[in-house]
């Protein structure tokens, strides 16, 4: 089953390009495979693991690069997908720039990822890497975890990875923003599912932190979709 986020972003896509033949994507970041599976879509994927390129069966053009520095040539786009990758770029900003100048008129962005003041994303930044290995692995079944090419990665979660920080350099670029949503994330629902007193002491985490920070941070929402469209001609 799908996650509401994919949903959303499948819904908002194939309603923007129901009319078009051969939708021109660009992945960023985008690893072993499409987050926005749209029947006849033509597939650019860019991705700094070689392992996961790959592995990636959807992609009809494979790149192997870093998004922060990658000169994309004239490649043109109907849409660019950012897919749970700036938290992990020391310059989100600069991968945007350069995937924005790549769109045409009308084109798309979609960027999905953490919401860095969740209690999900505090935790994040406050334990080591191997502990997210470990819960990939026990928790979430994906005994590869940690592995060259399979998550979890490691996160910057720069300031600019914020969903406020991408919705500003979007609107700085003159994209609309078209789509907002906020969701808790499978693994939380996994966690609860699989081992209870974990979650609970995570749940008595993000009440703590919103009780010291009057609601700022910690929040249940821990993940982020937004949409933006290009409005030049």
């Amino acid at each position: 089953m799908a996650s509401p986020w994919v949903n959303d972003a499948l819904s908002y896509a194939r309603s923007a390009f129901s009319s078009k033949i051969n939708t021109d994507i660009l992945e960023v970041g985008g690893g072993s495979r499409t987050h926005i599976p749209l029947e006849g879509a033509r597939y650019t994927v860019l991705d700094i693991s070689k392992e996961q390129l790959k592995r990636n069966k959807d992609a009809t053009e494979r790149i192997l690069g870093d998004a922060q520095t990658i000169d994309y040539g004239d490649r043109h786009f109907d849409a660019c997908v950012f897919w749970d990758v700036l938290e992990h770029l020391e310059s989100p900003r600069s991968a945007l720039l350069r995937a924005h100048d790549t769109l045409s008129p009308g084109g798309l962005v979609f960027v999905k990822g953490p919401i860095l003041s969740s209690a999900k994303g505090i935790f994040t930044d406050l334990t080591p890497w191997w502990t997210h290995v470990l819960f990939y692995r026990y928790v979430l079944g994906q005994k590869n975890a940690g592995k060259p090419g399979y998550a979890p990665f490691r996160v910057e979660h720069a300031a600019e990875a914020s969903h406020s920080e991408i919705a500003g350099t979007l609107k700085e670029l003159g994209m609309d923003i078209v789509f907002v949503g906020e969701y808790v994330s499978t693994q939380v629902h996994a966690l609860k599912s699989r081992i209870p007193p974990l979650y609970w002491l995570y749940e008595a985490f993000g009440l703590l932190l919103r009780t010291v920070s009057a609601g700022r941070i910690g929040g249940r929402e821990t993940e982020f979709l937004i949409v933006a469209k290009c409005l030049r001609q």
